[in-house]
């Protein structure tokens, strides 16, 4: 019989991003499968980070990055940079920091998938279908309402205010969904 390789939602933190720390100058990142960024670093392994305009390549730029390896010198973000069009040359990167949101209940989502483009045509045996864009779907929170919590207390000032944010949610066993 197979063990489930489920992970439990009991356990798992959901997180509000909070204020930024301070960015860091970037003289360089690879085109990798994990890109390796050069510059002083004081990030550690699972710290996040989001990319500011990176010259020579601007598909890094506003991404956001978990650190998968760090060192003093460097450290490696869960971002394929294989496919961009150069390396980076100069940028910044600015680490984030998260406020926990308490009382949260239960979670779903991430149900998103690829569609379907029909490009059948008068010459086609059958349907042919290729893959279209991806959709990430949603996620649902559910939370007790606690006035006083300081996570439930910025989401409710970043939903007045029409601001855009990022968001963590912490599995129990350490893998981090940021979005």
């Amino acid at each position: 019989m197979t063990t489930s390789t489920a992970i439990s939602a009991q356990g798992s933190y959901f997180y509000i991003a909070g204020t930024d720390g301070s960015s860091i100058t970037i003289t360089g990142i690879t085109k990798a499968s994990a890109a390796v960024v050069t510059a002083t670093n004081t990030l550690s392994v699972g710290d996040t980070v989001v990319f500011g305009t990176i010259t020579g390549m601007s598909e890094m730029t506003g991404r956001i990055g978990i650190v998968t390896v760090a060192s003093s010198s460097s450290f490696t973000v869960n971002i394929d940079s294989s496919g961009f069009a150069a390396v980076g040359t100069a940028g910044t990167a600015t680490p984030k920091t998260w406020t926990n949101v308490g009382n949260t209940r239960s979670y779903s989502g991430f149900d998103g998938q690829k569609s379907e483009i029909d490009v059948s045509n008068l010459q086609s045996a059958a349907k042919e279908y290729i893959p279209g864009l991806e959709d990430f779907g949603q996620l649902t929170v559910e939370m007790d309402t606690d006035n006083t919590d300081t996570g439930q207390l910025a989401l409710r000032a970043n939903k007045s205010a029409n601001v855009r944010t990022y968001f963590n949610l912490t599995l129990p066993n350490g893998k981090k969904r940021v979005f």
